[in-house]
């Protein structure tokens, strides 16, 4: 099974941080849109060779499930300055069990 979460807002390095410290594939958006999520993340599942179709399937449910949230992330991207963007991640379930308990040693 593979995780999308959203992290919320960060620039560049925040991005660049995520990236190094999590294990798991981190992006920005902005702004965020359904066509980019799945883009973003066929490109990841292709690389680390997971079902595409079982993503699409979970990124499809979270963007239904979220849409609320999604719509308020949306407006608030229009309030922060341009070199911030949200912040997604995806991971496997080792990859987040592993994120995880390093956030329990930190």
């Amino acid at each position: 099974m593979i995780g999308l979460h959203i992290f919320g807002f960060g620039d560049p390095l925040r991005l660049y941080e995520l990236d190094r410290d999590t294990g798991l594939w981190v992006r920005g958006f902005r702004p965020l849109q359904l066509d980019d999520l799945l883009g973003w993340s066929q490109g990841v599942a292709h690389q680390q060779h997971w079902d595409v179709d079982a993503l699409h399937r979970q990124v499809m449910h979270f963007w239904v499930s979220q849409a609320a949230q999604i719509q308020l992330w949306q407006t608030r991207l229009h309030d922060l300055p341009d070199d911030h963007s949200l912040v997604a991640a995806l991971g496997s379930r080792g990859d987040w069990c592993r994120h995880m308990e390093r956030l329990l040693r930190a």
